[in-house]
């Protein structure tokens, strides 16, 4: 057996090579045809697991090298904090730690490391869609926070809400006309604006274009009020499939709205929620608790309940909490939620699939179960 501990970098990566009986070697290749094939002379299919860390390229490096190696799993960075806690920390050292966690999980057949589910194609690249939608989000609040500053330095304190409607816009550009500086700013950073708004929405209709795939767990989501037809397919980017989770807590973990609990003796803390998930679809969701809480006499009872005694942070959280675990059924089970507003959902689907008929890219084939 050899035992091969892998530290990824954007144009090399640096390998231990550690053997059944503890001989080491190390060797660096770069990301390159030539490099790589030298590589794979040194492993074989049969007999050689690699382990590498969850960086920015590794779901692509493990898709080139799975064919010539046994297992490659790829290791939660927040499980190997051993590594960044040695006081020597180079790559070599990196690799080799890396090596010696493979090693000892296999020969021990105790898992000490939980892989992370490498996600298909198809869900990495509406992953990367998110990412970009979320990076051009914070530039238009940016964009929007540099403006109102702008007039509040010159005397408009005009609210957001009038500052950025649609029909106040044109006033707007013209309220400092006397400050040629002020002004000139104003209209490019509202030109600006304006083009980002457009490529925010153009991004948001690509990934509905392609959620298309997944129209199955869309109809299902899209019955909870509050949940958009936009949040459904972020919940689905996030998750894969909602049966890798064995129960609704291993579920709400990786969403991030559970929090880490610390116990000794009879002193219990319960510290901030879990950072080790996916955060996409908990922003979002995070924006409908309203609605959610609204349409559920239940909920709304308990939430009532609960903000008597408990800080509004912590309220706000247990109620998204609610609202994932319920999202977890309705997945699980293949079920409606039980408050759905059969008009409200309707309407929702409707939209989406006129969306998708106007694109040319709904039939009957289209759907697949998510």
């Amino acid at each position: 057996m050899k035992y091969v501990g892998i530290d990824l970098h954007t144009n090399c990566f640096t390998c231990c090579f550690l053997d059944t009986a503890g001989k080491k070697e190390i060797k660096t290749f770069g990301l390159n045809e030539k490099d790589l094939s030298f590589f794979f002379e040194e492993v074989d299919s049969s007999s050689t697991y690699v382990l590498i860390e969850a960086t920015i390229n590794s779901f692509a490096f493990e898709k080139v090298i799975r064919e010539h190696v046994k297992e490659v799993p790829v290791a939660n960075t927040f499980e190997l904090k051993q590594i960044s806690f040695t006081n020597k920390k180079t790559d070599k050292v990196d690799a080799y730690k890396l090596a010696r966690i493979l090693k000892a999980q296999l020969m021990s057949g105790e898992e000490q490391i939980h892989p992370v589910v490498v996600p298909p194609q198809h869900i990495q690249e509406l992953r990367a869609l998110f990412t970009t939608y979320r990076l051009l989000r914070k530039q238009v609040g940016a964009i929007k926070n540099r403006i109102h500053s702008l007039l509040k330095q010159n005397l408009k304190p005009f609210t957001k809400e009038y500052i950025f409607g649609r029909k106040s816009r044109k006033e707007i550009r013209s309220v400092c006309k006397d400050s040629p500086a002020v002004d000139f700013q104003l209209n490019f950073l509202f030109d600006h604006l304006e083009d980002l708004e457009d490529r925010v929405t153009a991004i948001k209709n690509k990934i509905k274009e392609e959620g298309r795939f997944y129209l199955k767990g869309i109809d299902i989501l899209t019955s909870m009020k509050g949940i958009s037809v936009f949040t459904a397919i972020a919940i689905i980017a996030d998750i894969i499939s909602v049966k890798r989770f064995p129960n609704s807590k291993r579920f709400a973990s990786y969403l991030r709205s559970t929090p880490k609990v610390e116990s000794s003796n009879e002193k219990t803390i319960i510290k901030s929620t879990n950072k080790a998930g996916r955060k996409v679809a908990i922003t979002l969701l995070s924006q409908a608790l309203n609605h959610y809480r609204d349409a559920s006499p239940t909920v709304k009872r308990w939430h009532d309940r609960l903000r008597r005694y408990k800080k509004p942070g912590i309220v706000r959280m247990g109620v998204c909490r609610r609202m994932i675990t319920e999202v977890y059924q309705m997945l699980k089970k293949e079920e409606y939620h039980y408050f759905r507003d059969k008009e409200n959902h309707r309407k929702k689907m409707d939209e989406y699939l006129s969306f998708l008929i106007n694109l040319g890219m709904y039939c009957d084939d289209t759907a697949r179960s998510a």
